[in-house]
C-alpha cells in the first residue's frame, strides 16, 4: 500500500469506513428475505390446515351419519342373504330420505350380505350388485369401526366416489356392510370454500397424482400426475415444482379421508435470482450510495488534489530543467493547494536566485582557472625560449643537448596547460590531440641539416583524462621521443617513430619505439640504463601506478613499453 497514490489511499479507507454499514444492511436484507420464506411458509401451512380440518369435519360428519343409520333395525334386518321384501323396502326408503337432505353430497347407501351383495340400497338399482370386489368391502370384513375406500366410480351414479363403509356385526360375526359414497363433487366444494391467503390455492388429488378436486386455477398448478405421486408415495410434506402451467410452486400436502385423498395447497414462488430482489432492495439501495460515495470522491480527489499535484510537478520538472516560467494554473485551486502552490513558487524563485548566483561564480572560477593556465603556459613559454636562448651561446654538443631536454620538458608542461585552457572543461584534455600536438612541438628543430627526419605514426583512443595522467605520459613520451630523434635513420628503409595507445580492459598500454641506431654519445639501451631519462621514465611510470619495460630491437632502435590502469574519469568523456 506504500506505493499506493493518494486517491487510491482516500478511496480505500472510505469503502473499509463503509464496510459496516454494507454488512449491516446485508444483514437485515437476510432477514427480510428469511422472513418473507417463513411468511410463505407460514401461509401455506395456515391453509393446509384450513383445508385439511374441513375434510376432516366432512369425512367426521359422513362417518357419524353412517354410524347412525347402519344402527336401524331395517338396515340391519337387511344385511342378510334372503331379507324380507318389507325390510327391504323400509331400508331402502330410510335410506333414500336420508339422503336427500344432503342433496349432491353422496351419491347412494347400500347394505350387502356378508358375500358382498347389495340387499338395500338408495338407489333400487343397486340391488342384487356385487361390491365384493371393492377394497372397502375387504376392508369391512376384517375391520370392526368405520372404514374409508380408494377413490372409485360409482356403479349407480355417473359420479366418482369415496365410499366410506361400516360392518354389520350380529353375534360377533360379519353379517355385511353398510356403506356410502362421499361425492367428489363435494370434496371439490369444500376446496372451493376453503380459504386462501395471497397466491394460495388448493386442489385435492388422489393418491395416483390425478386432479380430483378444486378449482381450474388450482388443478393447473398442480405438477405433473408421476411426480405428484411421487411425492405422495414418498411421505413429503411440502416441495418445490413446476406446475403444469410452468410457473414454479412451492406445495404443501395434507392427507384426508384417510390417506385416499390429499389436499395439495400451492403458492408460486419465482425462480428467477432477481425475484428477492425486493428484500434485498435497501441493500442495493446501500451499495449505490456507497458506490456513488466512492465515484464522488475519486473524481473529487482527482480534480482538487491530484490534478493540482501533476500541474506542481510538472512544474518543479520544468524549473529543474531550468525554464523560466510561472505557476499559472488553468483553473482556481482551493486555499490549501494554493498555498502549497505559492511555496512551491517561492522554493523554485529561490532555487532560481541560488544557480543564478552559483552559475556566476562557476563562470567566474572558470575564467580565474583558464587565466591562471594560460598564465602557466605563457610562463612556462618563456622559460622555454630563455633555455633555448641560453643554449645558443653554448659550444658543447652534449650540454645544448642537456638543456634541449630541459626545454622539451618545459615545453610539455606549456603544451599541457594550453590544452586545458582551450577545452570547456579545465579539468580535462583531449589525449588523443594532446600526444599529436606534443610530438608535432618536440620534433620541430630537431632533425639536423642533412638528416632524414623520421615520420611519426601516432595512434591513441579517443578519451579525456586529467593533468594527473596527462602530465607522467607527456613527459614519458618526451623522453622516448627525445632518445629516438637522438638516432641515426640513416640505415632505416622508412625511418619512423610510432607512438601506439591502446586499451586492453582495465589497462592502458602505451608503446613508444623507433627503428633508428644510437649515435656515438647518444643513450644506447640497455648500456644507458642509468640515464637521467631512463630513469625518469621509470619513475614516471611509477607515478601512474604501472609497470615500464624498455628493450633494444634487434634490427635497431628502442622500444618502451609502458603499462597502467585505465585513469577514473573525472567527468564525461564529452566534458
Amino acid at each position: 500500500m506504500a506505493r499506493w497514490s493518494l486517491r487510491s489511499k482516500l478511496v480505500m479507507l472510505v469503502a473499509l469506513a463503509l464496510l459496516p454499514v454494507l454488512g449491516v444492511a446485508a444483514w437485515q436484507a437476510r432477514l427480510q428475505e428469511e422472513a418473507a420464506v417463513s411468511q410463505r411458509a407460514a401461509a401455506l401451512r395456515s391453509v393446509s390446515d384450513l383445508a385439511v380440518a374441513r375434510y376432516a369435519s366432512l369425512f367426521e360428519a359422513s362417518r357419524r351419519l353412517l354410524t347412525a343409520a347402519c344402527a336401524d333395525e331395517s338396515v340391519e334386518e337387511s344385511a342378510s342373504a334372503e331379507p324380507s321384501s318389507a325390510s327391504a323396502n323400509r331400508c331402502g326408503g330410510y335410506l333414500g330420505r336420508l339422503l336427500a337432505a344432503y342433496p349432491g353430497q353422496y351419491s347412494s347407501a347400500l347394505v350387502t350380505d356378508e358375500q358382498g351383495i347389495a340387499r338395500c340400497s338408495s338407489d333400487s338399482k343397486a340391488v342384487g350388485m356385487s361390491f365384493a370386489d371393492r377394497d372397502v368391502f375387504e376392508k369391512a370384513r376384517s375391520a370392526r369401526g368405520v372404514v374409508t375406500g380408494n377413490t372409485v366410480a360409482s356403479r349407480i351414479t355417473p359420479h366418482a366416489i369415496i365410499p366410506i363403509a361400516v360392518p354389520v356385526i350380529r353375534d360377533g360375526t360379519f353379517r355385511g356392510m353398510c356403506a356410502v359414497g362421499v361425492t367428489l363433487r363435494a370434496l371439490a366444494q369444500v376446496a372451493a370454500q376453503a380459504e386462501s391467503a395471497g397466491d394460495v390455492a388448493v386442489a385435492i388429488a388422489d393418491r395416483s397424482g390425478a386432479a380430483v378436486g378444486g378449482d381450474a386455477m388450482a388443478m393447473r398448478r398442480l405438477p405433473v400426475p408421476g411426480r405428484l405421486a411421487e411425492a405422495l408415495t414418498g411421505a413429503q410434506t411440502g416441495f418445490t415444482d413446476f406446475g403444469q402451467d410452468g410457473s414454479f410452486y412451492e406445495f404443501r400436502v395434507g392427507p384426508v379421508g384417510g390417506n385416499a385423498l390429499f389436499a395439495v395447497v400451492s403458492v408460486p414462488v419465482s425462480d428467477n435470482p432477481l425475484a428477492s430482489v425486493g428484500a434485498w432492495a435497501g441493500f442495493f439501495l446501500v451499495v449505490l450510495a456507497s458506490t456513488v460515495v466512492l465515484l464522488v470522491i475519486w473524481f473529487g480527489a482527482d480534480r482538487w488534489c491530484v490534478r493540482p499535484l501533476r500541474y506542481i510537478q510538472d512544474f518543479a520538472d520544468k524549473v529543474a530543467r531550468g525554464e523560466n516560467i510561472a505557476l499559472s494554473p488553468p483553473r482556481p485551486w482551493s486555499p490549501e493547494m494554493a498555498s502549497v502552490g505559492a511555496g512551491v513558487t517561492a522554493m523554485a524563485e529561490a532555487i532560481a536566485s541560488r544557480e543564478a548566483a552559483l552559475r556566476a561564480n562557476l563562470e567566474q572560477r572558470d575564467h580565474m582557472l583558464r587565466e591562471i593556465h594560460h598564465r602557466v603556459k605563457n610562463n612556462l613559454q618563456m622559460i622555454s625560449s630563455l633555455l633555448n636562448l641560453q643554449a645558443g651561446e653554448i659550444r658543447s654538443p652534449r650540454i645544448r643537448r642537456f638543456f634541449g631536454d630541459a626545454q622539451n620538458r618545459v615545453l610539455t608542461l606549456s603544451i599541457l596547460h594550453r590544452h586545458l585552457y582551450e577545452r570547456s572543461s579545465w579539468s580535462l584534455v583531449d589525449f588523443q590531440q594532446f600526444i599529436s600536438d606534443l610530438v608535432r612541438q618536440i620534433s620541430v628543430g630537431r632533425t639536423r641539416g642533412g638528416q632524414v627526419a623520421p615520420r611519426y605514426h601516432i595512434r591513441a583512443p579517443i578519451m579525456a583524462v586529467g593533468p594527473d595522467t596527462a602530465i607522467p605520459i607527456g613527459l614519458i613520451v618526451t623522453e622516448a621521443v627525445s632518445i629516438a630523434l637522438s638516432h641515426d635513420f640513416s640505415t632505416a628503409a622508412t625511418p619512423e617513430i610510432r607512438i601506439e595507445t591502446s586499451e586492453r580492459g582495465e589497462e592502458v598500454q602505451l608503446v613508444i619505439e623507433d627503428n633508428g641506431v644510437a649515435r656515438d654519445g647518444g643513450v644506447s639501451i640497455p648500456e644507458g640504463k642509468g640515464a637521467f631519462a631512463l630513469t625518469l621514465i621509470r619513475g614516471l611510470a611509477m607515478q601512474l601506478g604501472g609497470e615500464v619495460t624498455i628493450e633494444r630491437k634487434p634490427e635497431g632502435g628502442n622500444r618502451v613499453i609502458v603499462v597502467f590502469p585505465t585513469p577514473a574519469a573525472d567527468e564525461p568523456l564529452n566534458a
